[in-house]
């Protein structure tokens, strides 16, 4: 009965490794022997990304490809942990490895987009192909009609700077005061 019951309880954990740039020869053996100490389930072959310019997981990067590991592992570690041991032993740079939980929300949300389309071109679509006023919302026409309709807004809008300002007496200021110089008085 004990047998089975920790037959049932075993736990993996689940991590995705990613790699920024160039992967060096021999790289995935390494990772593999590095990942033993955590008694390997399974682990994927590298998956690699286009060249972006700014890769997602590696925003102070340019230019780069991404080489992602996808490693299931017995023995609990964290993501901290990990990403230490893989960039030691493998001679990666910190700033070129990431290690990430594949239960974190954030993993759950880059499935997500990378699951549905998330740009449209508007002007492929049928009701700017159709239209022939289209072209006149677009484009120095608008800008022409933009122009129409502040100089109405303006001729609407009577703008009397002194509006607002108290009006008071200036009978008792002369025209006499100051009309010497301080220079040579």
């Amino acid at each position: 009965m004990l047998e089975k019951y920790l037959t049932e309880s075993k736990k993996t954990y689940e991590f995705k490794i990613g790699v920024a740039g160039e992967i060096p020869e021999g790289f995935e053996d390494r990772l593999e022997t590095a990942m033993q100490k955590f008694s390997v389930a399974n682990m994927s072959t590298g998956k690699k990304t286009p060249i972006q310019e700014r890769p997602l997981d590696f925003p102070q990067l340019q230019n780069m490809e991404v080489t992602y590991y996808e490693v299931e592992v017995n023995y609990p570690t964290t993501v901290q942990v990990l990403q230490e041991y893989v960039g030691k032993c493998c001679g990666i740079d910190k700033s070129h490895i990431i290690v990430r939980n594949m239960k974190e929300p954030q993993e759950a949300y880059q499935e997500e987009a990378n699951g549905q389309e998330t740009y449209t071109a508007k002007l492929t679509t049928e009701e700017l192909e159709s239209d022939p006023k289209a072209q006149d919302s677009v484009g120095s026409a608008r800008v022409m009609d933009l122009l129409k309709e502040l100089e109405s807004a303006r001729k609407e809008r009577d703008n009397d700077p002194m509006e607002g300002a108290p009006k008071g007496d200036s009978a008792d200021i002369g025209d006499t005061e100051n009309s010497k110089s301080t220079i040579g008085s």
